[in-house]
């Protein structure tokens, strides 16, 4: 007996409501705009108003889907959210998720309706969502009618002026994971690879406490002595400087990170999570893959580092012939593969791939920036939804996925577009947000981003966050507000 397939049978998604211009980014920062706008193919970046975090987004996406599917608490068995932005070390983000839905859901269903659906994070880096996709499609499968929130969601922040600061973004896609799903049904094969680096990480930074103290009487022109600066922090009792650690840890947004190897490490996770799902499948990419969908940490990044991973499989198929026509050099003649795969993709041959492959993919990334884990998912959303704009029905087409998360790993996976996918999208208009959202300033932006500012900049809607503990054993426990 044949087991039913298994995927997405519901998708939504949230996005802040601010927005700013790249090349308002650029033109600041001394920047060549054509350089963002046509070499990453960055337009503008989502920006979170103060009232809005990982929690907001997470559940707005999760509720336009519950709302859009009129699903009953009683369906879901669990909310499980991939995240590389918790707003706390311990208690999961899924849980004021959780919180937040079921005070929605209350008026109808009663207090803690979702009392007995799990909720979990899961965190690594960018594939964190993916994860949770591939551990909820395990779970789905070893039961009867079981149905998965799985929320992927993130708010990628990057220090000023640093060379991640115009790949910026935020945003949640939430999807219900089912039995004969009606928009994407998943191939069983995941091709994985992992391996631990240095990519990209978010470490706590460590200070010696005296010398903050030293350092902080020096910005008030004093000088203090280290024996002075050890009695002073030893006979404090209270606040930040009461703490008994000899050391403060700072917890930073910004990770710390080395552009260009994480570049590496991505082609090479993703070569390897590839060769391991060709291998498992018995399929061939260039052969049976109709579109694909990558994790962007920028808009152009997938067609950018394609055009050398696909040489490869390109060489295996004996097909090389092909590229050296369209760059009309040979491998040979160019110096190798490295600088054929370069002057391919920038050929016309390239380009109609890209645009036949690719493209609908990015779309959506152009004016958002990088969702973290939540990428991924827009990339499969926008290329639904631009096959509607398109006027094209693409059911029965395999979507190939190709994730990263720094650390690094990648999985590799297909599914089939379901017939009739876009009745299931009907009001699912991510496009149409875009162009709602309020456009900001630089100046604006830069006090979002140094939390200098104390009141929305937009009008809320849907839901907020009110307040941050300050003080007892409510102390950093965040709440939330729904409009």
């Amino acid at each position: 007996m044949s087991t039913p397939p298994k995927g997405i049978d519901a998708l939504h998604f949230a996005l802040p409501r601010l927005t700013l211009p790249i090349e308002d980014l650029a033109v600041a920062r001394g920047i060549e705009p054509e350089k963002l706008r046509f070499g990453l193919g960055l337009e503008c970046m989502a920006v979170c108003d103060i009232d809005e975090d990982v929690v907001t987004l997470a559940a707005e996406a999760a509720w336009n889907l519950i709302q859009r599917e009129g699903l009953e608490p009683a369906e879901l068995g669990r909310l499980y959210l991939g995240t590389e932005s918790a707003v706390d070390a311990a208690k999961p983000s899924a849980t004021y998720v959780m919180g937040i839905l079921e005070k929605r859901l209350e008026a109808q269903y009663g207090p803690r309706a979702l009392r007995h659906c799990d909720a979990l994070d899961m965190t690594f880096a960018c594939v964190g969502g993916v994860d949770a996709l591939h551990n909820s499609l395990d779970w789905v499968g070893a039961g009867q009618d079981r149905k998965a929130l799985v929320i992927a969601a993130d708010v990628a922040k990057y220090a000023p002026g640093s060379p991640g600061e115009y790949t910026q973004g935020a945003g949640a896609v939430a999807m219900l994971v089912a039995e004969n799903p009606r928009i994407l049904a998943f191939e069983p094969e995941f091709g994985v690879a992992v391996e631990s680096v240095s990519d990209f990480f978010k470490p706590r930074r460590s200070f010696v406490k005296t010398e903050l103290l030293q350092q902080a009487a020096a910005l008030l022109g004093q000088t203090l002595s280290d024996a002075d600066a050890a009695s002073l922090c030893a006979s404090a009792t209270e606040g930040f400087w009461g703490t008994p650690e000899q050391h403060i840890d700072q917890f930073l947004e910004h990770p710390i990170f080395d552009g260009p190897y994480s570049n590496d490490c991505y082609v090479a996770r993703v070569r390897e999570a590839l060769d391991a799902y060709q291998e498992q499948s018995g399929k061939l990419v260039l052969r049976d893959w109709d579109a694909m969908v990558f994790h962007l940490p920028y808009a152009f990044q997938g067609r950018r580092m394609w055009a050398e991973i696909a040489l490869e499989l390109v060489r295996r198929a004996e097909r090389l012939h092909e590229i050296e026509a369209a760059v009309g050099q040979t491998e040979d003649e160019v110096g190798g593969a490295s600088y054929l795969a370069k002057l391919w993709s920038k050929t016309p041959h390239y380009k109609a791939y890209v645009k036949a492959y690719i493209t609908p993919g990015e779309r959506a990334s152009q004016y958002i920036g990088n969702m973290y884990t939540a990428s991924i998912f827009m990339a499969l959303l926008s290329t639904l939804v631009d096959s509607r704009i398109q006027g094209l029905d693409i059911s029965g087409r395999r979507i190939g996925f190709l994730s990263y998360g720094s650390g690094s790993k990648s999985k590799v996976f297909s599914g089939i577009v379901q017939p009739n996918y876009l009745e299931h999208l009907e009001g699912v208009r991510p496009f149409d947000h875009l162009e709602s959202r309020t456009q900001i300033d630089f100046a604006t932006y830069e006090k979002l981003h140094q939390r200098a500012l104390t009141a929305p900049v937009s009008t809320p809607s849907g839901v907020g966050l009110a307040s941050i503990g300050t003080e007892g054993v409510q102390l950093g426990y965040r709440s939330y507000d729904i409009a």
